[in-house]
Protein backbone atom coordinates (compact mmCIF):
# COMPACT_ATOMS: atom_id res chain seq x y z
CA UNK A 1 0.00 0.00 0.00
CA UNK A 2 2.80 2.35 0.74
CA UNK A 3 4.49 1.60 -2.42
CA UNK A 4 1.44 2.54 -3.94
CA UNK A 5 0.85 5.93 -2.59
CA UNK A 6 4.32 6.73 -3.48
CA UNK A 7 3.60 6.25 -6.84
CA UNK A 8 0.36 7.54 -7.31
CA UNK A 9 0.13 10.33 -5.46
CA UNK A 10 2.26 13.57 -5.87
CA UNK A 11 4.77 14.60 -3.14
CA UNK A 12 3.79 17.29 -1.01
CA UNK A 13 5.56 20.11 -3.25
CA UNK A 14 3.88 18.83 -6.40
CA UNK A 15 0.90 19.00 -4.39
CA UNK A 16 1.22 22.25 -3.92
CA UNK A 17 2.48 23.16 -7.21
CA UNK A 18 -1.12 22.05 -8.16
CA UNK A 19 -3.18 23.77 -6.19
CA UNK A 20 -1.31 27.01 -6.13
CA UNK A 21 -0.13 26.81 -9.91
CA UNK A 22 -3.60 25.55 -11.29
CA UNK A 23 -6.62 24.89 -9.16
CA UNK A 24 -7.05 28.03 -7.34
CA UNK A 25 -5.71 30.69 -10.02
CA UNK A 26 -8.16 28.84 -11.87
CA UNK A 27 -11.76 29.19 -9.64
CA UNK A 28 -10.57 32.71 -9.01
CA UNK A 29 -10.76 33.65 -12.89
CA UNK A 30 -13.82 31.43 -13.01
CA UNK A 31 -15.35 33.69 -10.69
CA UNK A 32 -14.30 36.93 -12.08
CA UNK A 33 -15.25 35.87 -15.80
CA UNK A 34 -18.50 35.34 -13.94
CA UNK A 35 -18.76 39.11 -13.10
CA UNK A 36 -16.80 39.51 -16.37
CA UNK A 37 -19.55 37.62 -18.56
CA UNK A 38 -22.77 39.52 -16.62
CA UNK A 39 -21.36 42.91 -17.29
CA UNK A 40 -20.79 43.71 -13.37
CA UNK A 41 -18.68 46.18 -12.72
CA UNK A 42 -15.80 45.48 -9.93
CA UNK A 43 -15.81 48.92 -7.67
CA UNK A 44 -11.78 48.68 -7.01
CA UNK A 45 -10.88 48.76 -10.56
CA UNK A 46 -11.59 52.61 -11.44
CA UNK A 47 -10.17 53.67 -8.42
CA UNK A 48 -6.86 51.73 -8.30
CA UNK A 49 -6.16 52.37 -12.10
CA UNK A 50 -6.72 56.29 -11.48
CA UNK A 51 -3.97 55.80 -8.83
CA UNK A 52 -1.66 54.59 -10.52
CA UNK A 53 -1.58 56.53 -13.27
CA UNK A 54 -1.19 59.62 -10.70
CA UNK A 55 1.70 58.05 -9.23
CA UNK A 56 3.16 55.67 -11.60
CA UNK A 57 2.28 56.36 -14.43
CA UNK A 58 4.50 59.35 -15.34
CA UNK A 59 7.86 57.32 -14.20
CA UNK A 60 6.63 53.93 -15.44
CA UNK A 61 5.11 54.88 -18.90
CA UNK A 62 8.55 55.13 -21.12
CA UNK A 63 9.21 51.35 -19.92
CA UNK A 64 5.26 50.34 -20.18
CA UNK A 65 5.72 51.41 -24.10
CA UNK A 66 8.38 49.65 -24.27
CA UNK A 67 7.02 46.27 -22.70
CA UNK A 68 3.68 47.02 -25.17
CA UNK A 69 5.63 46.28 -28.41
CA UNK A 70 7.86 43.17 -26.60
CA UNK A 71 4.41 41.61 -25.70
CA UNK A 72 2.83 42.38 -29.61
CA UNK A 73 2.10 39.65 -31.42
CA UNK A 74 5.52 39.51 -33.70
CA UNK A 75 8.01 40.22 -31.50
CA UNK A 76 6.22 37.66 -29.40
CA UNK A 77 6.33 35.01 -32.11
CA UNK A 78 9.96 35.49 -33.03
CA UNK A 79 10.66 35.46 -29.16
CA UNK A 80 9.16 32.19 -28.83
CA UNK A 81 10.50 30.57 -32.02
CA UNK A 82 14.17 31.76 -30.66
CA UNK A 83 13.44 30.03 -27.69
CA UNK A 84 12.43 27.14 -29.24
CA UNK A 85 15.23 27.07 -31.90
CA UNK A 86 18.33 27.39 -29.49
CA UNK A 87 17.14 24.33 -27.42
CA UNK A 88 16.16 22.23 -30.65
CA UNK A 89 19.70 22.87 -31.79
CA UNK A 90 20.54 21.88 -28.78
CA UNK A 91 19.45 18.68 -29.28
CA UNK A 92 16.74 19.63 -27.01
CA UNK A 93 13.32 18.40 -28.89
CA UNK A 94 11.26 18.08 -26.29
CA UNK A 95 11.84 21.56 -24.54
CA UNK A 96 11.64 22.95 -28.27
CA UNK A 97 7.71 21.32 -28.75
CA UNK A 98 7.22 22.52 -24.89
CA UNK A 99 8.28 26.38 -25.86
CA UNK A 100 6.28 26.41 -28.87
CA UNK A 101 2.68 24.94 -27.14
CA UNK A 102 3.60 26.82 -23.88
CA UNK A 103 3.75 30.19 -25.80
CA UNK A 104 0.95 29.41 -28.77
CA UNK A 105 -1.73 27.43 -26.09
CA UNK A 106 -2.19 29.99 -23.71
CA UNK A 107 -2.38 32.67 -26.49
CA UNK A 108 -4.79 30.26 -28.31
CA UNK A 109 -6.87 30.26 -24.93
CA UNK A 110 -6.36 34.41 -25.00
CA UNK A 111 -7.98 34.85 -28.04
CA UNK A 112 -10.61 32.67 -27.73
CA UNK A 113 -11.95 34.17 -24.65
CA UNK A 114 -12.01 37.55 -26.03
CA UNK A 115 -14.16 37.14 -28.84
CA UNK A 116 -16.43 35.10 -26.14
CA UNK A 117 -16.41 37.73 -23.29
CA UNK A 118 -16.30 40.94 -25.59
CA UNK A 119 -15.21 43.17 -22.86
CA UNK A 120 -14.96 46.75 -23.38
CA UNK A 121 -11.62 48.56 -22.57
CA UNK A 122 -11.11 51.42 -19.88
CA UNK A 123 -11.72 54.70 -21.45
CA UNK A 124 -10.25 56.39 -18.14
CA UNK A 125 -7.59 58.81 -19.84
CA UNK A 126 -6.40 59.70 -23.15
CA UNK A 127 -3.98 56.86 -24.10
CA UNK A 128 -0.90 56.77 -25.69
CA UNK A 129 -1.35 53.62 -27.15
CA UNK A 130 -4.63 53.06 -29.02
CA UNK A 131 -5.44 49.02 -28.83
CA UNK A 132 -8.78 47.28 -30.56
CA UNK A 133 -10.26 44.45 -29.76
CA UNK A 134 -11.52 43.05 -26.71
CA UNK A 135 -10.07 43.89 -22.96
CA UNK A 136 -10.34 40.48 -21.43
CA UNK A 137 -8.14 38.92 -20.69
CA UNK A 138 -5.08 40.49 -21.15
CA UNK A 139 -2.96 38.99 -24.30
CA UNK A 140 0.26 40.85 -23.09
CA UNK A 141 -0.01 39.68 -19.83
CA UNK A 142 -1.13 35.92 -20.79
CA UNK A 143 2.13 35.73 -23.27
CA UNK A 144 4.56 37.30 -20.68
CA UNK A 145 3.18 34.93 -17.64
CA UNK A 146 2.87 31.91 -20.11
CA UNK A 147 6.87 32.70 -21.52
CA UNK A 148 7.73 33.43 -17.61
CA UNK A 149 6.18 29.67 -16.67
CA UNK A 150 8.50 28.39 -19.69
CA UNK A 151 11.20 29.86 -18.50
CA UNK A 152 10.81 28.46 -15.25
CA UNK A 153 10.14 25.10 -15.99
CA UNK A 154 13.20 24.51 -18.50
CA UNK A 155 15.71 25.63 -16.60
CA UNK A 156 14.27 23.90 -13.48
CA UNK A 157 17.36 22.60 -12.40
CA UNK A 158 19.50 24.77 -12.96
CA UNK A 159 21.59 25.74 -10.30
CA UNK A 160 20.56 29.29 -10.56
CA UNK A 161 16.81 28.34 -10.25
CA UNK A 162 16.10 31.41 -7.72
CA UNK A 163 17.14 34.10 -9.72
CA UNK A 164 15.56 32.43 -12.82
CA UNK A 165 12.28 33.04 -10.74
CA UNK A 166 12.71 36.45 -9.92
CA UNK A 167 13.61 38.21 -13.21
CA UNK A 168 10.60 35.73 -14.81
CA UNK A 169 8.37 36.79 -11.75
CA UNK A 170 9.36 40.29 -11.99
CA UNK A 171 9.28 40.59 -16.59
CA UNK A 172 5.56 39.14 -15.89
CA UNK A 173 4.42 41.45 -13.27
CA UNK A 174 6.06 44.41 -14.91
CA UNK A 175 4.37 43.83 -18.68
CA UNK A 176 1.16 43.16 -16.30
CA UNK A 177 1.45 46.80 -14.47
CA UNK A 178 2.34 48.24 -17.71
CA UNK A 179 -0.80 47.09 -19.23
CA UNK A 180 -2.31 49.24 -16.17
CA UNK A 181 0.02 52.36 -16.57
CA UNK A 182 -1.66 52.63 -20.46
CA UNK A 183 -4.39 52.31 -19.47
CA UNK A 184 -5.38 49.46 -21.97
CA UNK A 185 -6.65 47.03 -19.72
CA UNK A 186 -8.66 46.60 -16.49
CA UNK A 187 -7.00 44.82 -13.59
CA UNK A 188 -8.98 41.74 -13.50
CA UNK A 189 -8.09 41.39 -17.53
CA UNK A 190 -4.40 41.29 -16.41
CA UNK A 191 -5.29 39.04 -12.92
CA UNK A 192 -6.78 36.33 -15.34
CA UNK A 193 -4.23 37.03 -18.20
CA UNK A 194 -1.62 35.39 -15.31
CA UNK A 195 -3.40 32.85 -14.46
CA UNK A 196 -4.39 31.75 -18.02
CA UNK A 197 -0.81 32.03 -18.98
CA UNK A 198 0.98 29.91 -15.86
CA UNK A 199 -1.63 27.34 -15.60
CA UNK A 200 -1.88 26.45 -19.20
CA UNK A 201 1.73 26.12 -19.41
CA UNK A 202 1.73 23.91 -15.86
CA UNK A 203 -1.29 21.66 -17.55
CA UNK A 204 0.69 21.43 -20.55
CA UNK A 205 3.83 20.77 -18.53
CA UNK A 206 2.00 17.83 -16.43
CA UNK A 207 0.00 16.32 -19.95
CA UNK A 208 3.68 16.48 -21.33
CA UNK A 209 6.29 15.17 -18.66
CA UNK A 210 3.57 13.43 -16.52
CA UNK A 211 5.26 15.04 -13.37
CA UNK A 212 5.20 18.43 -11.57
CA UNK A 213 8.22 20.35 -10.81
CA UNK A 214 9.83 19.63 -7.58
CA UNK A 215 12.83 20.81 -5.37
Amino acid sequence: MLSFIRRYLPAPERLAVLFLGIVIPLLIAGEIAEEVLAQERFAFEQPLMMWVHTHIGPAFTPLAVALHYIGSTPVAVVLSMLFAAWHYLRRHRSWAVFILLGTALPTAVMFVAKQFFNRARPEFWPRIIQETGASFPSGHSTFAAALATVVVLVYWQSPHRSLIIAAAAAFALLVGLSRIVLGVHYPTDVLVGWITGMSTVLGLHIVMYRRLPHA
